[in-house]
Order: structure tokens, then C-alpha cells, then sequence
């Protein structure tokens, strides 16, 4: 995989260490460039790497070796990926996610493979789709640490054994904190949310319908403060309330009812000049934990935030900067 996306004129030479051999990387690799400059590399070669085995990775390279250094696995997931470019490790696996940065002889590549994993583990909950994932991940973002896993299946609806399941690879993700057989210590919200962002898309995973409001968001905001039905505000109009950056152009609001919300709010159907979506919720979650500004309900920023990385247009920056708030310790 890396032999074929090298420069021509570049070659490379694989060594593996001695079976016997006790704490050291699994071979080193050498990059010859077509002037016979020749870099070492040491790597480590892993059936599977979660982001919080990637610091041990490192430790381990550099008690052996002043770097550089390559991680070799068959599927290497974004979230891995983040955490050894962060760490400055050279990785390749083998749907092509390639990334090889070194000094001298001087060499940058970087290519892309799969985002899922073709070799998925038997294990069950190694995905966050579905109500019952996202009601987790809600959970643990809405709710401070610590707190037990009994805890955690209570507040979510689903059994025991899922939730425990589901953390235990979340830890592996290192997205939270676990002591052993104990309860959730700690949870990283933004990377939590980037992750579920993923498994889950505003406009896929809900039953999304398309309106007009020809008199414009403030109006439709009016209708909704006079409103009989169940509903809560995400998207852009949340983040407008959170952590502002540009003028909402776009409403999505969840409703109970998109038939009934629409003839409430007078929308008219539309294919084009959308300004409204009425989103018939994947799960009943959309609506807990909710919070009211101007006597308006807006979803809780943790579902603002996945809305809006789902989202097109600027709507990510817009949900990069609830993440940023929400890391600041801000609450609704």
C-alpha cells in the first residue's frame, strides 16, 4: 500500500525484528530516495487500534528510537487517525489511509481510504447508530460525571449489559474515562459528538420535509411562541442562541406531528427557496432535556451541535463553535 503511492524513484526496505526480541517495535522500514538518501523507520504492526492505545504506541516507539515512527493496521478509524497525526505518527492501513511525514529525505504523503471498517468485530456496540446509541451519547453529554452504568441505562431507557458494552468501547475510543468495573469518570463532549456525528446525519437519520414560511424566520419564531404542539428548535437557530456567528437562514424544528405542525405554522411544501424543515425525530430524546430562551424551546446543545456537523453549508463552523462552548463549561 505505501510501495505503490511513493514517488517514482523511491524504494523501501522492510526488516522485522527478531520474534524473541522483548519490548521492541515490530521491524523497521527503510525510504531510500532516488539521490540514496535513506531514512529509518521504526513501526509497530496491530490488528486493531483504538485512539487511546495511541500514547502507549508512542512511548513504546520512543524507548526504542528517536523516530521517526509508522503504526501499521489493517482499518485504522478517523478518530485513530486524529490522535497519531496529533501525536506525530506516520500510519498506513490497508484500505489506503496513508499518512508518511519525513524531515529527510524530505517526503509527504498523505492519502485516504475507507472511513468504515470492512473488517468489523463480531463484538456488538461498536457503532453509534440508532435511538438507543444517540439516547447514550446524549446522556453522557447532558449529564456531569461521574455516574454508574446502572445509573446511565436508567436514564437512558435501555438494558445494562448495551450501555456497559457501548462504554467500554467509548473508552477504547478514549471519548471517556472509566475505572475498572466502575462508573464513567470523565467525558470528552466535543470528541463524544464528533464521533456520533459519524453513525448519524440530521437530514438521514430523521424524517426531514421541506416548507416555506413567505413571511420568514421571525415569523415562523412568533408562530412557534404561540404553539399548542411539542416541538423544539436545533440547528442554526440553537446555535444563533449559543454561540453566535451569522445570521440563521435556515430553521429545523422537531416536531411530534410534521403534518399538523406545518397547517399550525402555515408552511407551505416546497422543493425550492426551503427556509424551514420540520424534522419528524429517529428517537423521543430530541425533546429532553430541552431549555427555553424568549419563550422559545430549543433542543439541548448536545443535539445542536450533531445537527449542525450534519448539516451543509457553514452549518458545521456553526456546530464547531457550540463544541467549543460546551467545552468551556457553558450548560442550558
Amino acid at each position: 500500500m505505501l510501495s505503490n503511492r511513493l514517488p517514482p524513484g523511491w524504494s523501501e526496505k522492510v526488516r522485522a525484528s527478531k520474534p524473541t526480541a522483548q519490548k521492541r517495535p515490530d521491524g523497521t522500514l527503510e525510504i531510500t530516495s532516488p539521490d540514496g538518501t535513506t531514512a529509518r523507520m521504526v513501526f509497530e504492526a496491530k490488528s486493531r487500534v483504538f485512539p487511546r492505545d495511541v500514547a502507549e504506541l508512542k512511548n513504546r516507539f520512543e524507548r526504542y528510537s528517536s523516530g521517526p515512527y509508522l503504526v501499521v493496521a489493517p482499518f485504522l478509524g478517523p478518530s485513530t487517525r486524529r490522535r497519531l497525526q496529533e501525536e506525530n505518527l506516520n500510519y498506513v492501513d490497508t484500505t489506503g489511509n496513508v499518512r508518511l511525514v519525513i524531515a529527510r529525505p524530505g517526503v509527504y504523503v498523505e492519502t485516504a481510504g475507507a472511513d468504515t471498517d470492512p473488517f468489523p468485530s463480531e463484538l456488538p456496540g461498536r457503532s453509534l447508530r440508532g435511538p438507543k446509541a444517540g439516547r447514550i451519547v446524549r446522556a453522557l453529554c447532558d449529564f456531569p460525571a461521574p455516574f454508574s452504568i446502572s445509573d446511565l441505562a436508567v436514564k437512558t431507557g435501555v438494558n445494562v449489559g448495551y450501555a456497559s458494552r457501548v462504554v467500554d468501547w467509548l473508552a477504547r475510543e478514549a471519548l471517556l474515562t472509566r475505572a475498572p468495573r466502575g462508573p464513567v469518570q470523565t467525558v470528552n463532549q466535543p470528541q463524544m459528538i464528533r464521533r456520533w456525528a459519524e453513525d448519524y446525519s440530521v437530514l438521514k437519520s430523521n424524517d426531514a420535509r421541506s416548507f416555506l414560511d413567505p413571511r420568514g424566520l421571525e415569523n415562523l419564531l412568533e408562530s412557534l411562541r404561540k404553539s399548542r404542539f411539542k416541538y423544539a428548535v436545533t440547528s442554526s437557530l440553537a446555535a444563533a442562541r449559543i454561540a453566535p456567528i451569522a445570521p440563521s437562514r435556515l430553521a429545523m424544528v422537531y416536531v411530534d406531528d410534521p403534518e399538523r405542525a406545518a397547517a399550525s405554522l402555515k408552511l407551505r411544501p416546497t422543493d425550492a427557496g426551503t427556509n424551514v424543515m420540520l424534522l419528524d425525530p429517529f428517537d423521543s430524546v430530541v425533546f429532553d432535556r430541552t431549555w427555553k430562551e424568549d419563550s422559545i424551546t430549543f433542543v439541548a446543545p448536545s443535539q445542536a451541535a450533531v445537527d449542525l456537523l450534519t448539516s451543509p453549508g457553514r452549518a458545521p463552523s456553526e456546530g464547531e463553535a457550540v463544541l467549543e462552548w460546551m467545552a468551556g463549561g457553558g450548560r442550558k
